[in-house]
């Protein structure tokens, strides 16, 4: 009789126990599926409100009205599309670095495919170019005028289409 008391003894501590796991794992779920479900199920997708995020999608209308729509100053040309590139961080050809980020701006208001394709050829040109300069070339206005210029032939040397209207300098650091 003794033996029988151990083994119902033995027994109500496992009981416990899996009720604990399982009460914990329940638990777990809750607390993660919870937020995920909302956020997926629940949560309708935002619009963009800026005209950068509206560039990027090829979109031409937004919370502010339509693009096309926007009257232009008398000689003012229409914005095409704008693409940010990574930013980079090179070394300059007299052992200092630069870092720079570019943003194009296409003729028409969507990207090419054929960008995309040749994003990888794009980048190790401009790479190529702008480790050819020095300090001193590019810190002045007319040095910046000309890389602009070289960067956006480059591409469309490489796109072997005449697809880059603007080339933008938003990140100019030399150090």
């Amino acid at each position: 009789m003794a033996e029988e008391e151990e083994v119902k003894t033995e027994v109500a501590p496992k009981k416990n126990k899996k009720l604990l796991v399982i009460g914990g794992v329940v638990l777990l779920v809750l607390v993660i599926g919870a937020p995920v479900l909302y956020f997926t199920v629940f949560k309708k997708p935002e619009e963009p409100t800026l005209p950068a995020d509206i560039a990027l999608k090829g979109e031409t209308t937004s919370l502010l009205g339509n693009l096309e729509e926007d009257e232009l100053e008398e000689g003012e040309e229409p914005l095409g599309a704008i693409y940010p590139l990574d930013s980079f961080v090179l070394n300059l050809s007299d052992g200092k670095y630069i870092r720079t980020q570019v943003q194009l701006e296409f003729e028409g208001n969507d990207i090419p495919r054929r960008f995309y394709n040749r994003s990888v050829l794009l980048r190790d040109a401009l790479i190529s170019l702008i480790t050819k300069k020095s300090s001193d070339e590019l810190l002045d206005e007319s040095g910046k005028t000309k890389l602009k210029d070289e960067i956006r032939q480059t591409i469309n040397d490489t796109l072997k289409r005449e697809e880059v209207k603007k080339v933008y300098l938003t990140q100019f650091v030399i150090q």
